[in-house]
């Protein structure tokens, strides 16, 4: 192992703080993240680069900020705006909308989950200026950006689901599809204060049908407990969901053979964020679920460490590969957690 092995009991708040330490180090001067490395060796990059990764990495660094109180430092500060700007370069009106629009490009097309992740970074964005970000980082007026990618993610509704691909020069439906893209877009509509009628009620269809169950999807559980919070949809409708959501990832525990941080992380995402939702609103659901949801994020976070050192998450066994995302999705769930902890007093 290339880091040390770390103690079986952690400070949330301080992995937390390491987390976002390392990845302040790894925004370059034109706000790319080293994507990828060796653990223990950020001076070592691997190839490959995701936009939608770039942007769930801020949104993890900015919620440290907002939810956690953190700071990173002016350096800090200025790398996220570095960050966030260069995810604002890659903005662009499609011709082909009539409202005016904006959307996140990479490789001639768009991908609905990056709208999503666009738009949950800049509503966290958007909470911490006050920190001393500026708020000149995209290439129009934040709160116009907004509403601009609302548009463009309103328009692709269709059919009770959204189109999760289209190029951007004219259009075109290409037939790639995400077990995420939905969830992530919802999230994103609905963090950024979106009510439209049509969206509520295709996440609240989606749900009736239980999408995303199946993936465990922690997506669809933020979107969820989200909706809950703003009381939008049928709150019986979302209650069962989110009680079917819990009781698989509890209950499914397959994924743990994967020996694998993220796979474990993102279900404890939804189990934590699904806790929360149950401190800020006691009584919605029964005691045994949210016993099982803790035990069940308790076995997850001991599980996660076991590839973490130095603000660092790596694959799994045998693959100490530390990417951007792999730290976004662990370190959220100890966000999630130390939130329902302080919550508990």
């Amino acid at each position: 192992m290339a880091l040390a092995t770390p103690q079986t009991t952690f400070d949330p708040r301080q992995i937390v703080a390491d987390s976002l330490a390392h990845l302040v180090r790894l925004v370059r001067k034109d706000g790319r993240f080293v994507y990828a490395h060796p653990a223990g060796r950020p001076d070592t990059p691997l190839d490959g680069y995701n936009m939608l990764r770039h942007c769930g990495t801020l949104w993890f660094m900015l919620r440290a900020v907002n939810d956690m109180g953190l700071d990173p430092g002016a350096a800090g500060f200025r790398a996220i705006e570095r960050a966030a700007a260069y995810a604002g370069r890659k903005l662009q009106r499609p011709g082909w909308i009539a409202d005016p629009s904006l959307a996140l490009v990479t490789k001639e097309a768009v991908k609905t989950g990056g709208i999503g992740l666009m738009l949950v970074m800049l509503a966290e964005y958007r909470r911490a200026l006050p920190k001393g970000l500026s708020s000149e980082v995209m290439p129009e007026p934040l709160d116009d950006t907004i509403s601009a990618l609302q548009t463009y993610a309103l328009a692709q509704i269709e059919g009770g689901d959204f189109l999760h691909k289209r190029r951007i020069d004219d259009g075109t439906v290409l037939p790639f599809r995400s077990d995420y893209y939905t969830g992530e877009v919802i999230l994103g509509l609905l963090d950024t204060g979106c009510t439209d009628p049509a969206m509520v009620a295709v996440a609240e269809g989606l749900m009736a049908r239980g999408y995303g169950i199946p993936e465990h999807s922690h997506w669809m559980a933020y979107a969820a407990c989200e909706a809950a919070e703003r009381g939008l949809g049928d709150p019986l409708t979302v209650r069962r969901y989110l009680g079917a959501l819990m009781r698989a990832i509890t209950t499914e525990t397959g994924y743990h053979a994967r020996r694998a941080s993220t796979p474990i992380a993102c279900r404890t995402e939804a189990l934590t964020r699904f806790l929360l939702l149950s401190d800020r609103h006691p009584g919605l659901f029964d005691a045994d679920l949210l016993a099982a949801c803790l035990f069940a994020a308790e076995t997850n976070l001991e599980l996660q460490l076991g590839w973490y050192a130095e603000g660092q998450f790596w694959k799994g066994d045998g693959d100490e590969k530390v990417q951007i995302d792999y730290i976004q999705h662990n370190a959220t769930a100890f966000i999630n957690l130390w939130q329902h902890l302080s919550a508990q007093g």
